[in-house]
């Protein structure tokens, strides 16, 4: 099983709020299938699935299959370019 620190999980959230809440945000209408929202930001991410919490609710977005703290760069990035395509 791969793990991904409750640290690590925290400094991506935090990157990714800080720098990429576009792709926050387009992960959610994407994937979660939420198209109206005020607020959204990533708020965990483990080796299943990203959690972004919107307007007090929580979606959760399951990776194809399990990443480690490795992976969790490439796949982000290929999770936004399949969205582009």
């Amino acid at each position: 099983m791969k793990i991904i620190s409750k640290e690590t999980s925290k400094r991506v959230c935090d990157h990714m709020n800080k720098d990429h809440i576009d792709s926050v945000q387009k992960y959610l209408i994407h994937y979660g299938r939420i198209s109206r929202f005020e607020n959204a930001y990533m708020e965990e991410i483990n080796n299943s699935y990203i959690k972004i919490n919107y307007d007090g609710q929580s979606a959760i977005i399951s990776f194809k299959n399990e990443i480690s703290e490795e992976e969790i760069h490439s796949t982000l990035v290929s999770m936004i370019k399949e969205i582009k395509s």
